[in-house]
């Protein structure tokens, strides 16, 4: 199912449910090749994808429900084991040489880990997971996917070869992030891009982007302008005002806020134009702001925050967390998330070791901060109001991309988290990639099951009486006796609810293929093609060692290609 579809339309659904990848071979030359373990009409079938003879399955299992179990159990660790437990395998990147080798899952003392062994660089070892018990059970979230109406290419190589997306990608564009510049006002020690301070994107290119965008998906919940910093674009409103579109629920500038801060006139022109803001915000003292951006930023922050406020712009703070650097001001974060009404939500990114400068930040990839980690600190800092079990995976993209919660607005005007109330694993629907808790059927009809729910246990959950009338109110105002365009349903949706999203985007040394394949944030390309964010991260950039890391030829010749049609204003 769609994990943001707007009321109005429906992309088709894919035929199955993408579950894992799988050593397999082809059927018709036995060549060995990664399968697609998918589960369909109840079975569980394998999909290959030969270079050579083109498209093959074959059958794996009876049962989706007993493979499901099966595959669960495997990771179990038998009593008394020590060392490694081999759960199944993947592939991921050699560290060092880039290229695409087998990894072996392993649990070891409750963590995740992926060994590898390039033949060319020797082995290597990295954390994924800093609790297996979660990374196990977000299997059992995996959801079939939806595409888009129109895919940007077709299946030749093979994943990520292809990527643009082809027809074989699991999961349609949920959040297209379009860079307009690569000039930025800071040098970032964590940056995951390549900044090379020579372009603007011009506003007739942004145009087509857009226009593609609405060929391919129908409708976008939302799109976010990137960078670069997009503020430095000397055309920015004109482009932000191509992206404002019936079509579009939501622009997303996603901003360091230094200039944001600043700029009255920018402040009153983005709240003119209904935009929303990702604000950069990683700390809150000098010595968090040096090691992650370079230099004190406390002040600008400060001031973007209060710029902010005054206009009421609803805001989406975007924290990137680092081991032992700020991890342990991740509940401020949470506490400036129930205390500002204009901050809708919080997005905490693991920081991620690719780019021109996170390739080269130092970091020990066996000791790593990993979504659960980032729970477990919102457990420790947030004094109860947000606890380690009010939080489930994402099914709409990989379930070990994104984990997330929602929070209520009660009748005094504080948040509960919605799993004090509402079981996850019957509810799906309401998992959302959205930052406020979108108004569609599916949404509807699972409030209404909720509510039931809550009405016949309201002795049993915390604040029974108070969650019973704030879902009725959350009920009445998302879904009127009228229809509601895709804007009034965003907007009427984060006056009820607020969410906390982890988003882990992958480096080289935890870099899974699996996880690609059903990546749902975006980046559109110039040339029509529509690349996953972390593919393109890892090899298209030319960056994710840093600066001067070699690309495989098929992305520099992909690049090339890119550049031939990217019209830029300087």
């Amino acid at each position: 199912m769609d994990c943001c579809e707007p009321a109005s339309t429906r992309r088709p659904d894919r035929p199955h449910t993408f579950l894992h990848h799988a050593p397999s071979q082809c059927v018709s030359c036995g060549d060995p090749i990664e399968g697609r373990v998918v589960m369909r009409k109840g079975a569980v079938v394998t999909l290959v994808h030969c270079p050579k003879c083109g498209a093959t399955e074959h059958a794996t299992h009876p049962s989706s429900d007993g493979y499901l179990q099966q595959f669960l159990a495997a990771a179990e660790v038998p009593a008394g084991h020590k060392g490694d437990h081999h759960w199944k395998q993947t592939t991921s990147t050699c560290p060092t040489c880039l290229s695409l080798i087998q990894a072996n899952v392993v649990i070891a003392d409750n963590q995740v880990f992926f060994t590898k062994n390039c033949a060319k660089c020797g082995p290597s070892r990295a954390l994924v997971s800093e609790d297996a018990a979660y990374y196990v059970r977000a299997y059992a979230f995996a959801r079939g996917g939806t595409e888009p109406f129109k895919f940007s290419g077709e299946v030749e190589h093979g994943c990520p070869t292809d990527c643009g997306t082809c027809n074989d990608h699991e999961q349609h564009t949920c959040l297209p992030i379009i860079e307009i510049t690569d000039h930025c006002n800071l040098e970032c020690p964590v940056c995951i891009v390549d900044n090379q301070y020579s372009w603007h994107m011009a506003p007739d290119t942004f145009k087509q982007i857009i226009d593609r965008l609405i060929e391919a998906e129908g409708q976008c919940e939302s799109i976010a302008i990137s960078g670069g910093e997009p503020t430095s674009h000397p055309q920015l409103l004109e482009l932000i005002d191509h992206a404002n579109r019936p079509e579009v629920g939501r622009v997303l500038l996603i901003t360091n806020g230094l200039r944001l801060g600043k700029d009255r006139k920018l402040a009153a022109e983005l709240k003119k134009r209904g935009t929303y803001v990702g604000l950069q915000l990683d700390g809150f003292d000098a010595a968090t702001h040096t090691v992650v951006r370079g230099r004190d930023l406390t002040e600008d922050k400060t001031a973007a925050l209060e710029m902010l406020r005054e206009f009421q712009i609803p805001t989406q703070i975007i924290f990137v967390a680092v081991k032992g650097v700020n991890d342990h001001q991740i509940g401020q974060a949470v506490d400036l998330l129930f205390k500002e009404d204009f901050v809708i939500s919080l997005n905490f990114q693991p920081v991620a070791h690719t780019g021109h400068g996170g390739g080269v930040f130092e970091h020990n990839p066996l000791d790593r901060m990993t979504i659960p980690g980032v729970i477990n600190a919102i457990d420790a800092q947030s004094a109860g109001r947000v606890r380690r079990d009010d939080f489930y995976p994402l099914p709409c993209s990989h379930p070990q991309c994104v984990s997330l919660t929602y929070l209520l607005r009660m009748p005094n005007g504080d948040y509960l988290p919605f799993p004090r109330f509402v079981d996850y694993s019957k509810h799906t629907d309401l998992l959302k990639s959205s930052a406020t808790l979108p108004a569609t059927a599916e949404v509807h009809a699972a409030m209404l099951d909720v509510i039931h729910d809550a009405f016949a246990r309201s002795d049993e959950i915390e604040r029974g009486d108070e969650v019973l009338a704030a879902l009725r109110d959350t009920l009445r105002d998302m879904f009127p006796d009228r229809k509601l365009t895709q804007q009034e349903q965003i907007r009427i949706g984060e006056q009820r609810a607020k969410s906390i999203f982890m988003h882990a985007y992958m480096d080289r040394h935890d870099f899974d293929l699996e996880r690609l394949r059903k990546c749902c944030h975006h980046y559109p390309q110039a040339d029509g093609r529509v690349k996953p964010a972390c593919g393109f991260n890892m090899f298209h950039r030319g960056a994710a060692k840093g600066p001067d890391t070699v690309r495989p030829q098929w992305a520099v010749q992909a690049a090339e290609d890119g550049r031939k049609h990217l019209r830029v204003v300087t």
